[in-house]
């Protein structure tokens, strides 16, 4: 009776089990079922893994950490290299550049008269063209005012583009027309955005410039017109322009439009439909003919147009590339997913140790009539929440880090305003992005243990201990799946660490270049004084008061100005040639001419600045203060072994290749040279410099330099307030943008800037890599001694001694740490070759950086085997062998 009842309860039992956990449907079922199984088995899930908290909080975070790095990654890719600037038909729209049909081939911008010839006659190759100004302008009243980017535009720049205003109007021909000076303005969305928003913003009153300016429009989200990056706080007409100093103009340029010879505009054309930008460049030279033949009768000869797709990122009177974007992206991209390969590798170690402890779970549901892919659907469920999770926490670690990153580009340019176009911030396509790496994550670290539990052995898994099987060979036990993965994971991390160190070992080298200036104990002050209604002639005697008050000032030594700052945003050239040598008119002749870093200073300038006169004199206070005076000009060192090679500088003659745009001489006599300097970190970039006066070179823009008695910092910040006190003694209206010491400005260059976010970015690549590896081979060693535990007990009670437990852990260990850092190295070379392209200065075999990326990465997993091997040696045997 009782063998009765309890097949009874049998019987009964296993119905109840069939129908909670198998639930097999018939051949009609509906969707909706189906639906009802999903929701059921993510139910389960949910509460199998709210059962295991530690667990679930280990995977959630490291799955956070690797999702959250690839959706930062993408979104920065999405934005500053997917992101099409122009909205309607980019691939129509080119940049239009000119330049002499002779050996130095020097670019200029197009005047006014230029712009109409093309426009109005440049039919076979365009369908619209565009004039664009950069400049800037000061917005806002007195104290409070702000200098800001500024675009002048013509009329249909913005239909050219295929932008609409997203409030309000853009400006008509009537306005743009030359020196119509109706003041009126259009503002960005960002811009608008940091006003308030207000509803009734456009149509109020914006004073640019000490101007009230009437604001008749706000540009659309997002619109920059020319950078992927940075938008200009306002739109202006080309017919305002008298009042707006540009930004890479002279200081004294002319002003009227229809002057021939004021060169001020750059071009943006859009291409007529069907043409691509080869078939343009051949109906190109036609349209040259038609602009060389309106030049004035005095110019500089035939010249040339050249078409090019819009810059990405810079904003420039000649063509410029982009770099190897594309390949910077990629590498991003390529390093974000062996994070996360890492990070699902880790996973997958966990899932399968997690796996084993519920292989009777899994033996039993099997048993009872689940099927295999009942129980992977549910496996994959459990992961796919994880994942799910792990991706809603590494959004938000996502949109952190691209904060944090564009404020760190706003205080790059913190000296000028601007509106950020660039938006970091999760979007639908960032949020896919998500969901997808999210989807891959599952796959990668769920799909293989759901499998494995399906190939459950039942007998044992119901009868045995969970554990690894008695009877396993060395090599199957050193290559088991786990520690495969683990050897990956190392090899992995050990690239990253590898990459690292290469980009840190770049920014160290980039810091710690000698500039061949003396930036500690320079006080810098920028003012421009194109911001203020002020002639050029009263804004030069109150520099030349600004500098004479601060030699007065007590602790200083040297006090100078110049045009342009050594490692500033902006950068400013001349070509020169020497004056008895002619620029040969073929223009595949050798070029006789050398660029120059063009900068226009005041006496004592080398002293202030910390570099040395090596030859000749200085100017004097005359030469710097009458624009009429003899023409004279200082080279650098390299300037003059370039130009003179055999001879001395000091008496030489050098002219322009392109002659003063105000019809003053064009012959320079050479009277100093100094030591060479660096205006950049960046070894092929200009290196040679060019001074003069500063009335002959004068362009609004000035950097005071101020040189304390001591190079230390807090010095130079103590002088802060009394040098500023002294300015506004001055004039309280002085244009002063930024005061601060020489060496923190450094610290803002751009390109300087951008190799430290490199080293940042791979760093924060590695020490992710290396923080999961090591947590993996903990996690797996840990395992594995635990599932050794009745072995280890063996062994102790046959007379082992705890070294000898201590060395069988360790010696797996070790060895598969030096065979995982073998192939690591292997693939770290590789990786150095692709990254060689970005490098700064550094092989891509660095030996330092190899070998301490891969000592440390060797240390730290050695450390994660020790703890484990460590707690093998107390198993107590008996104990062990009761659990048996």
């Amino acid at each position: 009776m009782a063998n009765d009842e309890r097949a009874k309860h049998t019987q009964a039992f296993w119905f109840r089990i069939q129908f909670v956990e198998s639930k097999t449907a018939p051949p009609g079922i509906s969707m909706k079922t189906n639906q009802g199984f999903m929701i059921q088995d993510f139910k389960f899930a949910l509460r199998q893994l709210l059962k295991a908290p530690g667990f679930t909080a280990t995977a959630v975070l490291t799955l956070a950490l690797a999702i959250g790095v690839n959706s930062a990654i993408f979104a920065l890719i999405n934005s500053v290299v997917l992101h099409q600037v122009v909205p309607v038909r980019p691939n129509e729209v080119v940049n239009v550049f000119t330049a002499r049909q002779n050996a130095s081939h020097d670019y200029r911008q197009f005047s006014y008269n230029e712009y109409r010839e093309l426009r109005d006659n440049g039919g076979d190759a365009f369908a619209d063209l565009a004039a664009l100004e950069f400049a800037v302008a000061g917005i806002g009243r007195d104290h409070e005012m702000r200098r800001s980017f500024a675009f002048l535009t013509s009329e249909n720049y913005f239909s050219l583009i295929g932008a609409k205003p997203y409030r309000g109007r853009f400006y008509s021909a009537d306005e743009c027309k030359p020196n119509a000076n109706i003041a009126v303005v259009v503002a960005s969305y960002g811009f608008w955005k940091r006003m308030g928003g207000r509803n009734d913003f456009v149509g109020s009153t914006l004073q640019v410039n000490g101007q009230p300016y009437t604001v008749i429009g706000i540009a659309p989200d997002g619109f920059s017109g020319a950078s992927v990056l940075i938008a200009p706080d306002i739109w202006v007409p080309l017919g305002i322009r008298s009042q707006l100093g540009s930004a890479f103009g002279d200081s004294e340029t002319m002003h009227d439009l229809m002057n021939p010879k004021n060169f001020a505009f750059n071009l943006t054309g859009r291409m007529r439909p069907g043409l691509t930008i080869e078939m343009a460049k051949s109906r190109l030279p036609v349209l040259a003919q038609r602009l060389t033949a309106i030049q004035p009768a005095e110019s500089e000869g035939a010249r040339e147009l050249q078409i090019q797709t819009p810059s990405r990122f810079s904003l420039s009177t000649q063509p410029e590339d982009d770099g190897p974007i594309a390949l910077i992206a990629t590498l991003l991209m390529a390093m974000a997913g062996a994070v996360l390969l890492i990070a699902c590798l880790n996973l997958a170690n966990m899932l399968l140790a997690r796996g084993t402890a519920r292989s009777k779970e899994i033996a039993v549901r099997l048993a009872v009539g689940a099927s295999g892919w009942q129980i992977v659907r549910q496996l994959l469920s459990e992961g796919f929440l994880l994942a799910l999770c792990g991706g809603a926490v590494g959004l938000v670690i996502s949109a952190w880090c691209n904060d944090l990153l564009l404020q760190q580009l706003r205080g790059l340019l913190a000296s000028t305003s601007f509106s950020i176009v660039v938006k970091l911030r999760p979007d639908a396509t960032v949020l896919a992005a998500t969901f997808l790496f999210c989807l891959l994550a599952t796959m990668l670290f769920s799909l293989g243990p759901a499998i494995k539990a399906t190939r459950a052995d039942l007998v044992n898994d119901l009868k045995q201990q969970v554990g690894e099987p008695a009877r396993i060979g060395r090599f199957s036990r050193f290559f088991a799946p786990r520690h495969i993965s683990i050897m990956v994971q190392i090899a992995l991390s050990l690239m990253l660490l590898f990459a690292a160190g290469l980009f840190f070992r770049g920014a160290l080298k980039a810091a710690g270049l000698n500039p061949g200036f003396v930036a500690a104990g320079d006080l810098i002050t920028e003012c421009d004084f194109t911001l203020i209604k002020k002639e050029a002639a009263d804004s030069r005697r109150l520099i030349f008061a600004m500098v004479e008050r601060a030699r007065e000032l007590p602790g200083v030594r040297a006090a100078a100005v110049g045009t342009m700052l050594p490692y500033a945003d902006f950068t400013n050239t001349r070509r020169i040639i020497r004056a008895k040598d002619t620029m040969p008119n073929d223009s595949k002749a050798p070029d006789p001419s050398v660029n120059a870093l063009y900068t226009a200073i005041s006496p004592g300038y080398f002293d202030a600045l910390g570099v040395k006169l090596l030859r000749g004199r200085d100017f004097t206070q005359a030469e710097c203060e009458n624009k009429d005076s003899r023409r004279v000009a200082i080279i650098d060192e390299e300037m003059a072994t370039k130009l003179f090679p055999n001879e001395d500088a000091i008496g030489q003659h050098v002219c322009y290749t392109q002659p003063p745009k105000d019809g003053g001489p064009n012959d320079l006599e050479i009277i100093g040279v100094v030591s060479k300097h660096r205006h950049d970190i960046q070894n092929d970039s200009i290196i040679r410099r060019l001074f003069v006066p500063l009335a002959q070179g004068y362009n609004g823009q000035i950097y005071l330099h101020v040189r304390v008695s001591t190079p230390d910092r807090r010095a130079v910040v103590a002088m802060m307030p009394t040098l500023r006190q002294s300015l506004r003694e001055i004039d309280p209206g002085l244009p002063v943008l930024q005061m601060l010491p020489y060496v923190d400005l450094m610290e803002k260059s751009p390109n300087l800037w951008i190799v430290k976010l490199g080293a940042i970015l791979f760093g924060v690549f590695g020490c992710i890599a290396l923080l999961l590896a090591v947590v993996g081979v903990y996690g797996v060693k840990a395992y594995s001694v635990a599932c050794r535990t009745r072995e280890i007990g063996i062994r102790m009670a046959l007379g082992a001694h705890r070294k000898d437990v201590f060395a069988l852990i360790m010696r797996q260990g070790a060895m598969q740490t030096a065979l995982a850092v073998s192939v690591g190295i292997l693939l770290s070379l590789a990786a150095g070759r692709v990254l060689a392209q970005i490098l700064y200065d550094v092989s891509p075999s660095d030996p330092f950086a190899l070998f301490a990326s891969s000592l440390m990465l060797a240390l730290a997993a050695l450390l994660a085997c020790f703890l484990p091997a460590r707690r093998a040696t107390y198993v107590n045997p008996i104990t062990a062998l009761r659990t048996e």
